[in-house]
C-alpha cells in the first residue's frame, strides 16, 4: 500500500505561514511542567511541607507525589514519570523532540522575517535546556537529545546512553548561552508575553542550574561509584570541583544585576486608600510576602512565571480553610485539604528572627503549652491571634512570614474586604467551629491549610460561590535569585558582607532585623553566621521559609543532599476531630517516612531499560 509517512504533511502546514509556526512556537511552550497542580508537581507533595488526609481520598493513580512520599515509587511503573509521560508527568523527551523539529524548520516560514525567527529559535532553544534540565534533576544522568532520531533510521540509533552529570550540566548551560544573544532582555509586554523567554529569564536560570551543579548531590558525590556507562565511564565525578561554585556565583551575579537593571525589586505591598486607619507594620510586612506570590499585576518580583500554570479556583480552594468567613460556613467549595505539616510550622523563626529552638527569649520548652490570647485592645497579638482564645503556645511570638504563611486554630485571616486589619477573619478549627470537619475529604488533617497560596482579592459568598483571583505559578523570583546568590557566595568565600546583603534584603521585606544582628542578640549560637558551615544551615533554613510551598524545598534537600535528614521524619498534625484544646492539641503521627540513598534519583521503568538496552539504572532500583 502507498502510504504518507505520518507527520509529513503536518510539518509542510506547521511552517507554511507565521501564525501556523506561533501555534508550534506555543506547542514547544505546552510541555512546561505544571507548577499549580497538586498531582503532578512532585514538588508540592513528595517532600514534607504538606500532605493529605486519606488514602481512600488521594488514591495512587491519582496522586502519585503523594504516594512517593510515602515510599512506593517503583520500576514497573513510576509515579510522576517524566521520561515517558505517565502517571500524572508529562513526557519531557517528547517536548524535546517538539523542539528540535521547531528549530529544523522555524527557517523555512516564509512571512517572518530574520529578527523574529532569531527571537523564536532561541525561546525554543531556552525551552529545550530547561526540559533537559528538569529530567536531570529527576533521574540524573540521561541522554543528551541534541537532533531527532529520524522515523525510519536504523533501530540500533535507537538505543543511547546516558551521559555524565558533567556533561549533562555543560550542554544545558551551553544551550541556554548559545539563546541568549537573540533573546529580548526582557518582555516588552507582560500582559500579552507573560511567561514567554526572554534574556533576564535565561540569566537567572542559568545561575540556579549552575547552582544545583555545584551542589553536593552534583558535585564531589562519592556513592555513586560503580555507577557507569557501558565503557564503564563514571556518571558521576567524585571529585569536589571548587570551580563550579565560582561559576555559580558569577553566574547568580550576573542575574541579579540584570534583573535589577530591569526594574526587579521585591515587592512590597500599597495597601487600599479604603484601609481606615492605615494597617499596622504587621499587616503589611504579611500582604508584601503574601502578594508577593498572588499579585499579577505590576509584580516587581517575578522573573519567570509558568503562565499556563495558574493558581485557578480549584487550586486556591484546595489550600483555603474551609471558611474563613463565618457566614458562609457551608459553602462546599472551600475543600482546605492540602494541609501544612507541624514539621513545616516549626521551621519559621520567632518574630526575633531566629530558629525557636535557638531563641533566648522564646519559651521553646513551653512550645506545645496551651495558653490563651490577651483580650485587650492594646494586646500585640490581636493582629495575628484570636483576642480570648485558647491556641497553643507555638502560634505566639512568630516572624510576619509565619502568619502570612500559615492558617491556624486561633489564627486570623486577612482579605480584601476588610477595611480594617483589627477586624479580620477568626479561624476556629475545632470541632464546631468554621474550620473543623463537617465533610468526608474536605478538611486539614495537620490543623493547618497554607494561606500563602490563598489570594486576599478572593471572595465567599452563599449558594458555595467561590470567586477567586487567579495568578501565574511563579517559576524564580528575585528573592529566590538572592539566596542563590547569598549561596552560592558563602560557598565561595564565606561569610562575605555581600552574602549578608542578600540575604537581609528578603528578611527586611518581612519585618526582620539582619543575620548578624538577630544572631548576636538573640541566638544561643550567636557566633553560627560567622562560619561558612553555619551561614550554609541559615541560608538553607532562610530558603525552607521564604519559599515554602513553592515547589522549591524538594528540589532543594535533593542538591543538598540533606533529605536523608530531613525526609526521615514522622508526619505530624493535631488531632483535628476533638472540640476541647487541651485534646485537639495532641500532635498526631500521620505517617513515618523514609527516604533512602536510592530516592534521590527516580527509576527508569523496566519498559524503558527494555526498549533501549544501553540504558543503566539508577543505583538501588
Amino acid at each position: 500500500m502507498d502510504i504518507v509517512p505520518d507527520n509529513v504533511p503536518e510539518l509542510e502546514n506547521a511552517f507554511a505561514m507565521r501564525t501556523m509556526a506561533e501555534r508550534y512556537l506555543f506547542t514547544c511552550y505546552s510541555w512546561m511542567p505544571a507548577g499549580f497542580d497538586l498531582q503532578a508537581n512532585p514538588a508540592i507533595l513528595a517532600g514534607d511541607e504538606v500532605w493529605l488526609n486519606s488514602t481512600a481520598n488521594f488514591t495512587e493513580g491519582t496522586y502519585g507525589n503523594w504516594y512517593i512520599a510515602r515510599g512506593t515509587q517503583n520500576v514497573n511503573n513510576p509515579l510522576n514519570n517524566y521520561w515517558e509521560g505517565t502517571n500524572q508527568g508529562k513526557n519531557l523527551w517528547a517536548g524535546i523532540r517538539d523542539c528540535n523539529i521547531f528549530l529544523d524548520n522555524i527557517a523555512k516560514v516564509p512571512d517572518m522575517d530574520e529578527f523574529e525567527i532569531k527571537r523564536w529559535a532561541a525561546e525554543v532553544t531556552f525551552l529545550k535546556a530547561y526540559y533537559h534540565y528538569y529530567l536531570l534533576r529527576m533521574y540524573g544522568p540521561i541522554h543528551l537529545m541534541d537532533k531527532n532520531v529520524e522515523a525510519f533510521s536504523d533501530p540500533k540509533e535507537t538505543q543511547i546512553e546516558r551521559k555524565s552529570i558533567d556533561e549533562c550540566f555543560a550542554y544545558i548551560v551551553d544551550l541556554i548561552d548559545s539563546s541568549m544573544e537573540n533573546l529580548p532582555e526582557d518582555v516588552a509586554e507582560s500582559a500579552l508575553e507573560n511567561g514567554r523567554v526572554s534574556k533576564l529569564v535565561a540569566y537567572a536560570m542559568k545561575a540556579e542550574i549552575l547552582v544545583t551543579a555545584a551542589s553536593p548531590l552534583f558535585n564531589g558525590n562519592n556513592d555513586y561509584a560503580g555507577f557507569a556507562n557501558e565503557a564503564k565511564t563514571s556518571f558521576f565525578n567524585p571529585t569536589f570541583s571548587e570551580e563550579k561554585w565560582n561559576k555559580a556565583a558569577e553566574a547568580s551575579r550576573i542575574a541579579v544585576a540584570f534583573a535589577e537593571a530591569h526594574g526587579r525589586a521585591l515587592f512590597k505591598w500599597q495597601a487600599p486608600l479604603t484601609m481606615s486607619p492605615a494597617p499596622q507594620q504587621t499587616t503589611v510586612n504579611q500582604m508584601s510576602f503574601r502578594e508577593a506570590i498572588a499579585e499579577r499585576q505590576r509584580n516587581t518580583e517575578q522573573i519567570w512565571v509558568n503562565n499556563a500554570s495558574r493558581a485557578t479556583q480549584n487550586f486556591q480552594s484546595i489550600s483555603t480553610v474551609r471558611s474563613y468567613d463565618p457566614a458562609f460556613i457551608n459553602n462546599s467549595v472551600l475543600q482546605g485539604f492540602m494541609a501544612p505539616t507541624i514539621n513545616s510550622v516549626l521551621m519559621f523563626y520567632s518574630n526575633n528572627g531566629v530558629p525557636i529552638e535557638e531563641d533566648l527569649t522564646y519559651n521553646y520548652s513551653g512550645r506545645f503549652e496551651l495558653r490563651t490570647v490577651p483580650s485587650a485592645t492594646t494586646s500585640p497579638y490581636k493582629y495575628n491571634l484570636t483576642p480570648g482564645y485558647t491556641t497553643i503556645g507555638l502560634h505566639f511570638d512568630r516572624e510576619d512570614r509565619f502568619y502570612a504563611s500559615l492558617s491556624f486554630d486561633g489564627g486570623r485571616y486577612f482579605m480584601s474586604n476588610h477595611t480594617n486589619d483589627a477586624n479580620t477573619f477568626n479561624t476556629n478549627y475545632r470541632v464546631g467551629g468554621n474550620a473543623a470537619v463537617i465533610s468526608p475529604n474536605g478538611y486539614s488533617i495537620t490543623g493547618y491549610t497554607p494561606k500563602k497560596l490563598v489570594s486576599y482579592r478572593n471572595v465567599s459568598a452563599a449558594s458555595n460561590v467561590y470567586t477567586v483571583y487567579e495568578y501565574a505559578n511563579p517559576i524564580i523570583r528575585l528573592a529566590d535569585l538572592y539566596l542563590l546568590y547569598a549561596e552560592a557566595l558563602n560557598e565561595v568565600n564565606g561569610p562575605v558582607p555581600d552574602a549578608f546583603k542578600y540575604i537581609d534584603l528578603v528578611r527586611k521585606r518581612s519585618g526582620l532585623a539582619g543575620v548578624k544582628e538577630s544572631w548576636a542578640n538573640f541566638s544561643s549560637n550567636p557566633g553560627k553566621p560567622n562560619t561558612k558551615d553555619g551561614l550554609r544551615k541559615i541560608i538553607q533554613r532562610e530558603r525552607a521559609i521564604e519559599l515554602m510551598f513553592e515547589g522549591k524545598r524538594y528540589w532543594d534537600l535533593r542538591r543538598w543532599k540533606t533529605a536523608q535528614v530531613e525526609l526521615n521524619t514522622n508526619i505530624l498534625g493535631w488531632s483535628i476531630r476533638e472540640k476541647e484544646p487541651q485534646l485537639f492539641y495532641r500532635p498526631l503521627n500521620l505517617f513515618s517516612r523514609t527516604f533512602t540513598k536510592r530516592d534521590y534519583f527516580w527509576p527508569l521503568s523496566l519498559n524503558e531499560l527494555r526498549r533501549n538496552s544501553k540504558l543503566t539504572q539508577n543505583p538501588g532500583w
